[in-house]
């Protein structure tokens, strides 16, 4: 498949362009076009509004609402999710897609998704009572270049202030704030346009999604031709006691159009003693 010269319409408001439409065009030679389409119906960050589904099932229907609007062949869609790490609860984690869709006539759509987390996001709240407390949170969580959210409290909140960017709009909210209750709830705006960090996070993703668009099956050419899933073997041997452990050992590699897939083994010869059941129980 050729991408050089086509458009893809990008559903957004919050500027990921940026990061994403630079890319594109250097690696694949897509130009990008926004597509202005209020994203916050498919849930927000500060809670007004539930996620409809999985972040692959919201970002489908993204680009669904997109192509009511604007019925082109390539639409693309960015998600994005923010949580504890689920190996080390105490660290934040950020996880990031962005899906292309392929319409062409005569076969069905094509989803190419590309997928990055990290560790190094500014994630976190805190409940304060002053604006001493307040600053001292903004300015560890990278205030003003990250701004900030605040809200009356944590579940279900009624007052929420968005994009908090400067000292004296924080110190304003907080004063308001503080005046009808003796806290509130801040946190870190994690929306893309008021996050930096969380900006290279959707650059990394990018990034897979034209490893991606670049690997063509061997068989029938179609692009995204990737890991499906892990051979079902037992891991790679420790390099300590050789016994297996939950380290990938192979994957298995398929064509998201035909049948065709291959086994391949990871780089690797030896796990690190440190994943081995045995040596480390």
């Amino acid at each position: 498949m050729d991408w050089k010269g086509r458009i893809a319409y990008l559903a957004t408001l919050h500027r990921k362009e940026e990061v994403i439409a630079p890319l594109l065009a250097e690696h694949l030679g897509i130009q990008v076009q926004v597509i202005p389409l209020g994203t916050d119906q498919f849930g927000t960050f500060s809670r007004e509004r539930p996620r409809p589904g999985d972040p692959l099932h919201t970002l489908r229907l993204k680009i669904e609402r997109a192509r009511q609007a604007y019925p082109a062949p390539l639409v693309l869609a960015s998600e994005g999710s923010f949580g504890p790490h689920p190996q080390i609860p105490w660290i934040p984690w950020n996880q990031e897609w962005v899906m292309l869709k392929v319409f062409e006539s005569g076969a069905d759509p094509l989803e190419l998704v590309g997928y990055a987390e990290s560790t190094q996001t500014n994630f976190s709240h805190r409940w304060v009572q002053s604006f001493a407390e307040a600053l001292d949170f903004a300015q560890k969580v990278g205030f003003p270049e990250h701004a900030l959210i605040a809200l009356d409290q944590p579940e279900k909140p009624q007052v929420i202030h968005k994009g908090i960017q400067d000292e004296a709009t924080l110190r304003q909210v907080v004063g308001e704030m503080l005046t009808r209750q003796q806290g509130l709830h801040l946190e870190t705006d994690m929306r893309a346009l008021y996050n930096p960090t969380r900006l290279q996070v959707i650059a990394a993703a990018t990034q897979n999604l034209i490893a991606k668009a670049q690997s063509l099956c061997p068989a029938c050419g179609t692009p995204g031709y990737w890991r499906i899933r892990l051979r079902p073997l037992a891991g790679l041997p420790c390099g300590q006691c050789g016994a297996p452990t939950p380290v990938t050992k192979a994957w298995i590699y398929g064509c998201a159009r035909c049948s065709h897939t291959h086994t391949e083994p990871v780089a690797e010869t030896w796990a690190d003693p440190a994943q081995c059941p045995f040596c480390n129980p």
